[in-house]
């Protein structure tokens, strides 16, 4: 209980990279072991991350509205995540450097949701894309873009190439995510498209002082306030809670005993030491001290 209670500390101070991190990381850690539970027990791990990956099937995705949300977190290949993950690190601290940690999960989110519009509307125009769309990189490319828009001309030391701009970074992954429309995983780069999209428009109008992401920050500040007054159990005993009278006065009773007592003691080490051996916290307690006990 103790270490529950210590990671869930450090994750509640953690920055928003890393919670976006260890969002990601837990979800494929539990996806592999039970993928070899699974496989120990003669069962396919299909069926579970079958209920997390976002379907092409208009029908099927219907069923499972949350996909849009869950598929953006859910990573089974080793490479994909490790790719991914160094990317969120790298472009998701260089964009906090010029937006608030919150803006980029906002972009996280809407980078995702772009994606899956982008996988979902080709899969239904285009015979060669569907089946099922996860991974983080919709998400991930479009806070690439849109740190490259913000700082287009800082320089980042690559192995091999040295130091290369930003935005000749940015333009070197849609080259690449453009190659890969022809390739067997064309539905993954079609959402990869989406991403793109969300991040240079939202880069382009945070140039601007535009921030889409305002609303849906607002909303959220208004839901999470609105359940914690209904759901609080401290906010409802609070509202239900009223003291008594003989409680009002055996509380101001006991608060004067206590005054009385460190008066004496502070009093008392004046007596023994002088004025000048208080500490600053002694002398504002008998400052204050001496305003309320008459």
């Amino acid at each position: 209980m103790a270490a529950f209670t210590d990671w869930r500390y450090k994750f509640k101070t953690a920055s928003a990279v890393w919670k976006l991190l260890i969002i990601n990381v837990a979800v494929f850690l539990l996806l592999r072991l039970l993928g070899i539970i699974a496989m120990i027990g003669g069962w396919s791990i299909d069926s579970v991350v079958d209920q997390l990956a976002l379907p092409s099937v208009p029908a099927l995705a219907a069923h499972r509205p949350w996909t849009v949300f869950t598929y953006m977190f859910t990573h089974y290949d080793p490479f994909h995540i490790i790719f991914n993950m160094l990317a969120l690190y790298w472009f998701g601290q260089m964009m906090t450097w010029r937006c608030s940690p919150r803006q980029m999960v906002w972009l996280y989110i809407y980078g995702g949701i772009a994606g899956a519009l982008f996988y979902f509307a080709a899969a239904q125009i285009f015979p060669g894309v569907g089946g099922w769309l996860l991974g983080a990189s919709a998400s991930v490319i479009a806070i690439v873009i849109t740190t490259a828009f913000l700082m287009p001309d800082y320089p980042v030391m690559l192995l091999l190439f040295g130091s290369v701009k930003l935005k000749w970074i940015a333009v070197a992954a849609v080259v690449l995510f453009a190659l890969g429309l022809v390739g067997d995983n064309a539905g993954a780069h079609v959402a990869h498209f989406g991403g793109i999209a969300m991040g240079a428009l939202y880069g382009w109008l945070l140039n601007r002082g535009i921030d889409i992401t305002r609303p849906a920050s607002r909303a959220y500040d208004s839901l999470v306030a609105f359940m914690r007054r209904s759901v609080s159990p401290a906010a409802a005993s609070r509202k239900k809670f009223r003291p008594r009278k003989a409680d009002k006065k055996a509380a101001t009773a006991n608060s004067v005993e206590d005054d009385r007592r460190n008066l004496d003691a502070i009093l008392d080490k004046i007596k023994h030491s002088g004025y000048t051996a208080l500490t600053a916290e002694e002398r504002r307690q008998l400052f204050e001290i001496s305003k309320r006990v008459k």
